[in-house]
């Protein structure tokens, strides 16, 4: 197939989960003999080295100044006529969605869209109503009101700036919903946002599962010993909605509860982090928590395999997340809310809590007992095999098939 594919960064580059696995999607079908034009959201640096059989073809993001994504939906529109040469448009970027409309009014090539969050319906794409509880309808008053009213935040962009991202990606989901009909197939990441997006009027008939693909950096050999004292871990972003702020909480009442000492590990970076170093200091154990900010990719597989047990409280109904893949690709049994697909992810390799600080010390301190932690560790890595390359890739070539003969 002659393949066009719109990324949400470029080729080999680090960042998000999405970078990666949109990466991992090219590389993949170009070794299986596709040939894949890559257009990029990123400017990749001029030192980037990209693989021989993938094109790049730069896009002009000048327009829309401030916006990025209002700038790719440009972008594209302004290209849309080269899209004809394609079999098959792959776009990785669900803002891309009006844009891509057109190219399925204009081109004769099929079009496939990935929805990997919930931006094609939700312009803060979190699906969380004034960030307290899941969203299960959408309306230009209601966003509207959502977006301004929780634009304040706690990173370094200020509520005015905040307010007018979100009602860009809001004009963009509203058109984006408007051509839905148009696409010939979507890329559902997982169960979860498969019925999320049907359930919000998306057609059904036309979302397929496929999940994320492997990194082979994390298919390594877990070293930990999971024997006191136990070393927990985090990694990702320090927001509300990941629910880090109950992480110190868990490890107070842990070492409260039980006889064994148990440590913990905070990677990555955001604005809870002060509120989190106050709770260790108000909680006395400073001295058991260690936050390392964020930590390149390549040295995480040796993190996750070290310590003795992942933990994610988060609050969100999580669309797929890589952590769970890259823990359970390194034997390190899960602990997480039983939120989105998580369950369906972490499967053996790991046990679901109902989010709250004593689900999750109860769960944990079952898993310190005995060969808990041990067993879920070796059913990691019978679950992980499902997301390895050769058997997620095949996926895509079936679903491109099928959207090239609607």
């Amino acid at each position: 197939m002659k393949l066009g594919f719109i990324h949400p960064s470029y080729p080999q580059g680090e960042g998000t989960g999405a970078t990666h696995s949109a990466s991992r999607i090219v590389f993949e079908l170009a070794d299986r003999g596709h040939d894949v034009t890559v257009y990029p959201w990123a400017e990749p640096p001029d030192d980037a080295a990209v693989d021989g059989d993938v094109s790049v073809r730069p896009l002009d993001l000048s327009g829309y100044p401030y916006h990025s994504a209002l700038q790719l939906d440009a972008a594209l529109r302004e290209r849309v006529g080269e899209f004809d040469e394609y079999d098959l448009v792959h776009s990785y970027v669900m803002n891309s969605m009006p844009a891509m409309g057109e190219v399925a009014d204009r081109t004769s090539a099929a079009t496939v869209v990935t929805l990997n969050a919930y931006g094609g319906i939700c312009p803060k794409n979190d699906l969380r109503y004034m960030d307290r509880e899941p969203c299960t309808s959408n309306g230009l008053a209601k966003c509207t009101a959502c977006s301004l009213a929780t634009a304040g935040g706690h990173d370094e962009d200020g509520p005015l700036y905040r307010s007018a991202s979100r009602l860009g990606y809001l004009k963009l989901v509203r058109e984006g919903e408007a051509v839905a009909d148009r696409i010939d197939a979507y890329h559902a990441l997982s169960p979860h946002i498969e019925t999320t997006y049907a359930d919000f009027g998306f057609p059904a008939e036309r979302l397929s599962v496929i999940p994320n693909v492997l990194d082979d950096r994390f298919d390594r050999d877990h070293e930990s010993d999971f024997d006191a004292p136990y070393d927990l871990l985090y990694v990702g972003s320090l927001d509300e909605h990941k629910g880090v702020d109950r992480l110190v909480p868990v490890l107070t009442r842990l070492n409260d509860r039980t006889d064994a000492s148990v440590r913990l590990t905070v990677v990555g970076d955001g604005g809870l982090r002060s509120k989190m170093e106050a709770q260790a200091a108000d909680g006395g154990v400073a001295d058991r928590v260690t936050f390392t900010g964020w930590v390149p990719n390549d040295e995480l597989p040796g993190v996750f395999a070290a310590h003795d047990c992942f933990v994610y409280p988060g609050r969100w109904d999580e669309p797929f997340g890589r952590v769970f893949l890259e823990a359970l690709a390194t034997g390190t049994p899960v602990v997480a809310s039983d939120v989105g697909s998580v369950a369906d992810i972490v499967g053996e390799g790991g046990v679901t809590t109902d989010g709250s600080v004593e689900g999750f010390v109860d769960a944990l301190c079952a898993l310190f007992d005995g060969n808990g932690l041990a067993d879920r560790s070796a059913a990691a890595g019978r679950e992980v095999d499902a997301y390895r390359a050769e058997t997620v890739v095949p996926q895509f070539e079936a679903l491109y098939e099928r959207a090239m003969t609607r």
